[in-house]
């Protein structure tokens, strides 16, 4: 997930891992960080399979600075991992995020196959929450003190999913648009 990101960012232009941990940070936000013992070890591996090069570059105080760029084999892989379907795990919205960030590279079919596939992951989970909560419902042997606020948090998910069922159908739309 994190590769997409680095091969993205250096899709742009050249960048040193402090712009690329940067960048990261303020794509995941405040909680979910990337270590230092996480993005370097992943750039050296990026750099071993040919998909970025690596180059010093002079600093003041004659310290080097390590500037990494693309290769053409990184661009191809790039655009693999973007044509690639989503995962369904409990990062789903990060590599939404992710390949949302670099939808201005892609084409207009692999951004509509990602959001629709987005769609459908959304759609299920709605499914599911509509169901557990029914089930909850009906079942007179949860305590009513218990079934109320269990029935409140499904809301709270039902809510959160509907809303996100929309924002997606938007999205989808804009893209039909553009």
């Amino acid at each position: 997930m994190y590769e997409l990101f680095v091969l993205g960012e250096l899709s742009i232009n050249a960048k040193h891992g402090y712009d690329i941990q940067y960048m990261l940070k303020n794509t995941v936000g405040p909680i979910q960080q990337i270590s230092n013992g996480t993005l370097y070890p992943l750039i050296s591996k990026l750099v071993e399979n040919g998909y970025i090069n690596q180059r010093d570059e002079p600093q003041e105080g004659g310290r080097q600075r390590k500037m990494y760029e693309l290769t053409e084999a990184g661009r191809q892989r790039f655009d693999e991992l973007m044509a690639a379907p989503l995962e369904y795990s409990t990062d789903i919205e990060l590599q939404l995020h992710f390949k949302m960030t670099f939808f201005g590279y892609v084409s207009k079919e692999i951004r509509l196959a990602t959001m629709e596939q987005y769609l459908e992951y959304l759609q299920f989970n709605l499914k599911y929450i509509l169901e557990l909560e029914s089930q909850v419902a009906s079942k007179p042997e949860i305590p009513e003190t218990k079934r109320a606020e269990v029935l409140r948090m499904f809301g709270h998910r039902r809510s959160a999913a509907e809303s996100e069922v929309q924002w997606t159908l938007n999205e989808i739309k804009h893209i039909n648009e553009t």
